[in-house]
């Protein structure tokens, strides 16, 4: 029988594979609505942060946000985009970095992950969900966010992440330079090995009832 710290060890292992030549992988291993009241199938947009995670800075050369739960429904591969809303293609995506700072023209209304996410909603007709990057302008700082439904204005959401720092100005100018590089999901091979080792972690707690 493989003990438990071996399947633990070998999965510390893979994640850290698959953040190969980045040196600070930023692993999410938890799926992003998992222990809460949101409703995924009601039609209604919900907006959950319980789990925020605050980054002091970013550095965009060694950094990497890796996604190592298969509930962020992110498949094998990542395709990604950083630009204007207006520029979005209709589909094909699933990491959008959002350029706009604004969305209605008016600098006293908030630009937040609803107003963001609505930016996004409007120009994809693809289903599917994925991930986007915003400058909230109440917080004055820069936001990673997980949309179940990347296409629709009630797709529920998850905040991830903050940066918080640089600020205002500096936050605005520092998104163009995220780029592809800084996301990830597990190669296929271990996702079969987290698998694996989650049923055998399954056996072992039968065999153990028994």
């Amino acid at each position: 029988m493989r003990p438990l710290s071996s399947f633990f060890a070998a999965t510390a292992l893979a994640l850290a594979a698959a953040a190969t030549a980045h040196a600070g992988p930023i692993v999410f291993d938890v799926a992003p609505f998992e222990g809460t009241t949101v409703n995924l199938d009601d039609g209604v947009r919900q907006v959950f942060a319980g789990r925020e995670r605050f980054l002091p800075s970013f550095d965009f050369t060694q950094d990497r946000f890796v996604f190592a739960n298969a509930g962020f429904l992110l498949g094998d591969s990542l395709s990604f985009f950083n630009g204007l809303a207006a520029d979005l293609p209709s589909g094909g995506l699933n990491v959008i970095v959002v350029q706009d700072s604004d969305n209605d023209g008016n600098p006293v209304t908030a630009f937040n992950a609803i107003a963001a996410a609505n930016l996004v909603a409007d120009e994809l007709s693809t289903d599917g969900a994925g991930l986007f990057v915003y400058f909230n302008s109440v917080l004055n700082v820069n936001r990673l966010v997980y949309s179940s439904k990347l296409n629709s204005r009630t797709g529920d959401l998850a905040i991830l992440a903050r940066v918080t720092s640089p600020t205002g100005a500096g936050a605005i100018a520092a998104l163009p330079a995220f780029n592809a590089g800084n996301f990830a999901v597990p190669e296929p091979g271990t996702w079969a090995l987290m698998a694996a080792g989650l049923v055998g972690v399954a056996g072992t707690r039968r065999r153990s009832r028994g």
